[in-house]
């Protein structure tokens, strides 16, 4: 733990201490001597569109995709998770390749310090914070005290907008706002709340990480790969390609933001259970006049037994298999997500992703799993993704309307993004990631905390809360929504 400080000297800026690559940093490349895909940005385009568009074979348009056994809740804390280390403005998805990667900013800290949530602290970002308590989060409004606290226009007032995206990401923000007051609450006795908030977030913050490794990660990494990552972990070896670049500063890799992190689009359903009331509501639900940047009303608060394992009578839906398959709404996003100018395939999430990778220049993932295979990592260079087998592969030939040159050159020199997805459904049957978009993604996270000294992992004396974590070593995302409501 950092030493309790008597007040907010350093005005209320809610940044960790000692972390260097804490600043808002860039991207950059894990693999910056691969070569991209050599594709002209027409021919880029219409792979996009052939691949990923309308009717592809991305798209699962006849809902045939099966489940797999992550508790649907999962899919929100990924989203979560991604909001707290990643924000790109300034790609442009019809431009060239960007000719320097590394000069694109990533306008959040490339660490895991809840800045989604506590912006840069109750005196930089006041409106997050609850003026007549400093130090606890808002939450709640006027129409749903289960709500996030919002603006005369319905805005929230959180750390990140994009997390009111959604109704299931925007109650996984209000979940994190009462972790935090209910750790601030628990230690305050007859003393002042600002004299234990950064107590209260640190200890938030490496519960959370903590949450990440042993939680998140463990579900959604191949077995094989996370315990190879965990055990070079432990002998100090890990990870073994990410590292800060010439100027100290840790640069977010492409081929995680843009490919390998983007797996979590295939594990979302078109339909979710809000609660035993709504059990079957859209992802972008309509019919109660929100689309997500508005309020949720009272009858749609998350009820977080339908979607985690919180209560064992209860069995939480799953999210969708890890598969290159995208359900039809995020093949049909809707106008406030892409703009009503978009035609049916700008409005595809794969089509987005895949234009996004050949802008920013990523390698093949054949020369990914490679590069992974050479440097110590116990995976197939020469994977067999079985094309063949994969409904509408020889209907590619008319999308591309080149006699089987695009098909092929697809075959050769695979997307990474479509790689790392066609990977998960044959290596791990839909489970897991397969062992290239784990080991990214170990990299990524791990290295994260290793660059940053004061992760927990650099804490000798951390432990987790037995009144947060009952169960530890054991500690997973019911236990936080147990803790938060009492249970």
């Amino acid at each position: 733990m950092e030493p309790k400080k008597k007040n907010l000297q350093h005005h209320g800026t809610a940044k960790a201490k000692g972390c260097p690559h804490l600043r808002l940093g860039n991207f950059g490349k894990l693999f910056p001597k691969l070569s991209p895909r050599q594709l002209t940005d027409d021919e880029a385009t219409l792979e996009a569109r052939a691949l990923g568009g309308v009717g592809s074979p991305m798209h699962d348009a006849d809902f045939s995709s099966g489940d797999s056994g992550l508790p649907a809740g999962y899919t929100f804390l990924a989203q979560f998770i991604d909001h707290d280390i990643t924000l790109d403005t300034a790609t442009d998805l019809k431009g060239s390749p960007e000719p320097n990667v590394s000069e694109l900013p990533n306008l959040r800290s490339p660490s895991l310090d809840l800045d989604c949530v506590y912006g840069f602290g109750p005196e930089a970002n006041p409106h997050i914070y609850e003026p007549s308590a400093a130090g606890r989060l808002m939450e709640g409004n006027s129409v749903n005290k289960n709500d996030l606290a919002r603006n005369e226009e319905g805005r929230a007032q959180i750390g990140d907008p994009r997390n009111d995206e959604n109704l299931f990401v925007s109650q996984l923000q209000l979940l994190f706002h009462r972790f935090h007051n209910r750790v601030l609450d628990s230690s305050l006795g007859d003393e002042d709340i600002e004299e234990h908030f950064e107590e209260a977030q640190t200890k938030v913050r490496h519960h959370y990480q903590y949450l990440v490794v042993h939680d998140f990660l463990r579900r959604v990494c191949h077995p094989k790969i996370y315990e190879f990552a965990l055990k070079k972990l432990a002998k100090g070896t890990f990870p073994l390609i990410y590292e800060p670049d010439a100027h100290h500063n840790l640069p977010m890799p492409v081929e995680f933001s843009v490919a390998a992190y983007r797996f979590g689009h295939t594990l979302v359903r078109s339909r979710y259970a809000a609660n035993g009331k709504y059990p079957d509501i859209d992802l972008f639900e309509e019919s109660f006049g929100t689309l997500g940047f508005s309020a949720v009303p009272p009858e749609l608060t998350v009820d977080w037994r339908f979607l985690l394992p919180v209560d064992d009578c209860f069995h939480p839906l799953s999210s969708k298999r890890f598969d290159a398959q995208l359900a039809d709404e995020l093949i049909r996003l809707p106008n406030p997500v892409v703009g009503r100018r978009a035609d049916a395939d700008e409005r595809s999430l794969a089509f987005r992703n895949l234009r996004r990778g050949h802008v920013l220049g990523l390698p093949d993932g054949q020369s990914v799993a490679g590069a992974l295979n050479a440097a110590g990592y116990p995976i197939l260079a020469n994977f067999d993704l079985k094309f063949a087998d994969i409904e509408g592969w020889n209907e590619l030939d008319a999308r591309f309307g080149d006699n089987g040159k695009g098909r092929e050159r697809i075959e050769e020199s695979t997307p990474l993004f479509f790689y790392i997805l066609r990977e998960a459904d044959l290596a791990s049957d839909g489970e897991q990631l397969g062992p290239v978009g784990s080991a990214i993604l170990l990299e990524v996270f791990l290295g994260i905390l290793v660059h940053c000294k004061t992760s927990y992992l650099d804490e000798e004396s951390f432990e987790l809360d037995p009144c947060i974590a009952p169960n530890a070593p054991s500690f997973e995302l019911a236990d936080i929504v147990r803790f938060v409501e009492g249970h």
